[in-house]
């Protein structure tokens, strides 16, 4: 069975640290630009913003056999931001339905 992962990165911080979280983030990006040997960013990121600050979501499609060094890359990436007080991230790996299934012995309906 193929399995082709994705991982999802979530991060949240208050209004007020915007142009910080800007800053690192550019920052971020120099030091980690987007490397398409490991995978497609499906989502680069989707903000929102609610009353507790401001949202991000990005989702990462992983490429078959490249599941660790993906996670090793987005786990380094996220560890630069730990220096910004209120930053916080959590980064979890989530699989296609098809996947899901095959794991417990079946398949989608045709």
């Amino acid at each position: 069975m193929i399995i082709i992962p994705y991982i999802i990165t979530t991060t949240w911080f208050p209004t007020h640290k915007v142009p910080e979280v800007v800053k690192k983030y550019l920052e971020v990006l120099k030091k980690f630009p987007p490397d398409d040997s490991l995978g497609e960013s499906v989502v680069p990121n989707a903000i929102n913003t609610n009353k507790r600050g401001v949202i991000s979501t990005g989702i990462f499609k992983v490429k078959e056999g490249r599941l660790e060094e993906a996670l090793t890359r987005s786990r380094n990436s996220m560890a630069l931001y730990q220096s910004l007080d209120e930053f916080e991230y959590k980064i979890k790996i989530w699989y296609t339905i098809e996947e899901a299934m095959a794991a417990i012995g079946q398949k989608m309906p045709d």
